[in-house]
C-alpha cells in the first residue's frame, strides 16, 4: 500500500470517528491543520484528559470509569471508588510523514514551542511520529484529600496542558499554511 493510499483510509475513519464525535473538541483543529499537509496524517490522538481508572492490578485489565477532555469541577469527582487511580495525562499524537524531512520538521516545530516528548520511527511506509506534552498527575483515590485545592491542582495542570498545546497548534497552522500559500504560488 502506498502512504496516499495509506493517508486516504485513515482520514475515511477518522470522518466517522468525528461524525460520530469520538474526537475529543480540543484536538479537532489539530488534526485537520496535520491532515491538510500532503505528506503527514494523524493515526490517533488525545488533547490531553483527566482519566479515573479503576485498578484491577494489571493495566490491561483497568477499566476507564470517568473521562474528561476539560477542566474538572468538584463534583466530577464525587463518590470516587476507593480502589481507583485519578490522572492527568497529557495530549499526544500519532502522526505518519512520507520521508525523514518533513518527520524532522515537525518535530522541529514540536520542539520549537517547547515539546521535548517525541521522536520518529521508521516503518514500511514512511515514518511514525509521536509527541506529547508533559503534564502527569497520578495517584490512587484512596491517598487523596478530593477538594477544591487538588481540583485547582489538576486544573493547572490542563491548563498548563492547553497552552501548550496552543503553540504546537500556531506552530502548525503558520507552518502549513505557509506550504499550501507557498505551493499555491508556484501553480501560477
Amino acid at each position: 500500500m502506498s502512504f496516499d493510499l495509506k493517508k486516504k483510509a485513515t482520514l475515511k475513519k477518522l470522518d466517522y470517528y468525528l461524525e460520530n464525535q469520538e474526537v475529543d473538541p480540543p484536538a479537532i483543529p489539530i488534526i485537520k491543520y496535520i491532515n491538510m499537509h500532503p505528506d503527514l496524517f494523524t493515526t490517533s490522538s488525545c488533547s490531553g484528559r483527566v482519566l479515573v481508572l479503576i485498578d484491577r492490578g494489571k493495566k490491561i485489565d483497568s477499566e476507564k470509569y470517568l473521562t474528561f477532555h476539560r477542566k474538572i469541577f468538584l463534583e466530577d469527582l464525587k463518590d470516587l471508588p476507593e480502589d481507583s487511580i485519578l490522572r492527568v495525562e497529557p495530549f499526544i499524537f500519532h502522526i505518519e510523514a512520507r520521508n525523514i524531512d518533513v518527520a524532522s520538521e515537525f518535530l522541529q516545530r514540536a520542539r520549537l514551542v517547547g515539546i521535548k516528548r517525541g521522536g520518529m520511527t521508521k516503518v514500511k511506509i514512511g515514518y511514525f511520529i509521536e509527541i506529547m506534552g508533559n503534564v502527569c498527575f497520578s495517584a490512587p483515590v484512596k491517598n487523596l484529600i478530593i477538594d477544591e485545592s487538588l481540583i485547582k491542582h489538576i486544573n493547572m495542570l490542563m491548563n498548563r496542558n492547553e497552552k501548550m498545546l496552543n503553540r504546537f497548534y500556531n506552530s502548525i497552522r503558520i507552518w502549513i499554511e505557509n506550504l499550501v500559500k507557498n505551493a499555491n504560488k508556484s501553480l501560477k
